[in-house]
């Protein structure tokens, strides 16, 4: 007992130093471009017309910036945390040796894909080679753009990146993947590959169907595609959150019809939510979906030909793709960067943070040590922060916690589930969504 304990606080305290490492290295870049860099230059260009010119450009470029920064720290902290959790749920060692606690394990490993040899096949078709782990990993960092204006509460620095049509434009990029996948299966030139590049185009066929339903049935109860207002509809204590069918219980008292199809709509947001990570697994290759790469089958599957630097971007994009559906589902179903209890507990914290911020003597004064802490320390993108840390990587844990349970399917029982169960589950719910939002 005393030993799970100790690995668990192991795990903790690794969590908590990688997740600070990376979000604090993220919004200090996002400062120094959108907020500090402009500060200086408007003050030395005073009223100039280049000196704005010049800071506008410094603040459009914020959510490439946060991107940038924070794909490949991140997607190193969840390799570690994987293995890490994955040993502690078989009950056994996990990366302990580089660094304290293994701290620095998959910095190491980054270092030695970057400098093993590059190989290209025999036979296989150099330029399609070089070009699939391109395709595959672009669309994992154009993907995450309009997620930042819902994570940050619509900050200001990331308003750019906030359009209509949010959600549309991240599920069809997010598409885009498997045709890198496909395409680097093809080109290697190997039977294995091909085979895991047909698994997966299969795959993301069947799967992507009835996650786009799950997603589309919550935009119909929200009436729009705009990330940010999705998130802020689910303001309030948790049973607002659309998981919950977005407050239907407290229709409850309305009558005996409203309450049956309070619980009903209820029941229904459970199970799209459920439906929604499912088809995310299946996505992104994760166990109990990983057919495109199973290497009791296929060596590797789809990557089996690759090595260094092409491999690390193949590795790159699948975590990031993990954090993308979990940011998703976070956004979709579980009220985005807001409090679980309640927004007078959000807005007490905010209010309170911010009136220590603002009693800092000279705050008021452009480039002084108080405006430095006042323009650094965002009390609402904070709290916002906080709250959609916790979430994501909840649910990125509870899918290494799949991973470290589930057997993997065999190819006809994973079609059979996505085009028998899946499918026409969502758009049973989809109809019955409809009808009991109208009851309501």
């Amino acid at each position: 007992m005393n030993s799970a304990v100790f690995e668990v606080s192991k795990f903790a305290r690794l969590a908590v130093t990688w997740v600070c490492i990376i979000f604090g290295a993220v919004w200090l870049a996002c400062w120094l471009v959108g907020v500090f860099i402009p500060a200086l230059i408007t003050q030395a260009a005073a009223s100039s017309t280049a000196g704005q010119y010049w800071a506008e450009i410094c603040r459009a470029l914020v959510p490439l910036v946060a991107v940038a920064v924070f794909i490949p720290i991140n997607a190193m902290f969840m390799v570690l945390a994987e293995r890490r959790a994955l040993a502690l749920f078989t009950v056994r060692k996990g990366p302990n040796r580089v660094g304290p606690d293994g701290l620095l394990q998959t910095a190491a490993d980054a270092v030695k894909l970057l400098f093993k040899e590059d190989i290209t096949p025999r036979g296989a078709d150099a330029l399609m080679f070089t070009l699939a782990p391109i395709i595959f990993f672009a669309p994992s960092i154009i993907a995450v753009i309009p997620l930042l204006a819902a994570v940050s509460g619509n900050h200001p620095l990331f308003g750019i990146a906030n359009i209509p049509t949010g959600i549309f434009y991240v599920l069809a990029v997010s598409s885009i993947p498997v045709v890198g996948i496909v395409m680097g299966s093809w080109a290697s030139n190997n039977k294995y590959s091909l085979v895991g590049g047909l698994r997966s185009a299969a795959q993301a066929i069947s799967y992507e169907i009835p996650l786009v339903l799950a997603i589309v049935t919550v935009c119909l109860m929200a009436g729009t595609l705009d990330v940010v207002q999705i998130a802020d509809m689910q303001k309030g204590p948790f049973w607002n959150w659309f998981l919950f069918g977005n407050g239907a219980l407290a229709h409850v008292k309305d009558g005996p019809v409203a309450a049956v199809a309070a619980i009903l709509l209820l029941l229904c947001c459970l199970l799209l939510f459920l439906i929604y990570i499912t088809g995310a697994c299946a996505e992104v290759n994760r166990i109990p979906f990983d057919l495109p790469e199973a290497e009791s089958e296929l060596v590797s599957g789809y990557n089996t030909e690759y090595s260094g630097i092409k491999f690390a971007i193949f590795f790159l994009a699948e975590f990031t793709n993990l954090f993308v559906v979990c940011t998703i589902a976070a956004v979709m179903f579980l009220g985005g960067g807001h409090s679980p209890f309640g927004s007078h507990v959000e807005t007490g914290f905010i209010n309170w943070l911010g009136a220590q911020l603002q009693s800092l003597p000279g705050s008021a004064q452009v480039l002084s040590p108080a405006w430095l802490v006042n323009s650094l320390v965002d009390p609402s993108t904070l709290s916002q922060a906080i709250w959609i840390i916790l979430k994501v990587y909840t649910l990125v844990v509870f899918a290494i916690l799949v991973r470290a349970t589930l057997p993997r399917f065999r190819i006809d029982q994973l079609m059979d589930f996505g085009w028998k169960r899946l499918i026409p589950l969502a758009l049973i719910l989809l109809v019955a969504v409809t009808f009991l939002r109208e009851l309501l």
